[in-house]
């Protein structure tokens, strides 16, 4: 009876929701990039390529202070330099799914699906610069590394379509899962709005983000994947 004296706080609107989850998207994005880094050192150290350090770009986003050298097998290269992406969309994912299970903020609920959002949808993104024998990024130090500057970028190309496919439906869950208590979900239509809202406007904030620091492909590339990245979050909500 009490609870029905209390006034309720209206949820956010969509256009609000937006902004506030796109605010949250950028310092969510900082943190998985510094997770990247600090997880490629932990691999690196394990695997005897030493510590790469902790770095501030131009941009203020977190690198590695130096890149790693020697002679090491093809496997250990891959382990070493594909680790912090993958490290940080798993830490993402474990953190979202922890302050899901418990009573938290919504700050919190946000920030964490920002993460997860953010980490999973740059996957591909890395994968797609592998395709460009020139392009900064993890996989194409993989290549340099091993000699083969032309080898395999065709199926390159289809792994990075697959982990979009996989990535974007994967988000697109989560945002529809998270966002229940924020908008409504019931139809198809509905559900696509909340997912474009809460995941799909943010992430594409904090993509471009990053995409503008790392410079991982040629603008037009850069702005083709994105828009694809949106589209795919659509399509592929549940």
């Amino acid at each position: 009876m009490l609870d029905s004296l209390v006034p309720q706080r209206e949820p956010l609107s969509p256009p609000l929701l937006a902004i506030a989850c796109a605010l949250a998207a950028l310092p969510a994005a900082w943190l998985a990039l510094a997770a990247d880094v600090l997880v490629a050192n932990a691999a690196g150290g394990l695997l005897g390529f030493g510590w790469s350090g902790f770095a501030l770009s131009p941009w203020f986003t977190p690198v590695a202070a130096r890149g790693w050298d020697g002679a090491h097998p093809p496997a250990l290269w891959a382990l070493a330099l594909l680790a912090g992406p993958v490290g940080a969309a798993l830490l993402g994912l474990a953190l979202h799914a922890a302050v899901q299970s418990v009573r938290s903020g919504a700050w919190v609920r946000v920030l964490a699906l920002e993460w997860a959002a953010f980490a999973a949808l740059r996957l591909p993104a890395l994968l797609v610069a592998g395709v460009l024998a020139r392009a900064p990024g993890p996989v194409n130090e993989l290549y340099r590394r091993l000699g083969e500057p032309q080898s395999g970028r065709g199926a390159l190309a289809l792994l990075a379509a697959l982990a979009l496919w996989g990535a974007a439906a994967a988000v697109a869950h989560l945002a529809v899962a998270a966002g229940r208590g924020w908008m409504r979900v019931d139809g198809r239509a509905f559900r696509r709005r909340l997912a474009r809202v809460v995941a799909g406007y943010p992430s594409l904030v904090s993509l471009a983000g990053w995409s503008a620091a790392a410079a991982w492909a040629p603008a037009p590339w850069m702005a083709g994947w994105l828009l694809l990245t949106l589209a795919a979050l659509h399509v592929l909500t549940p």
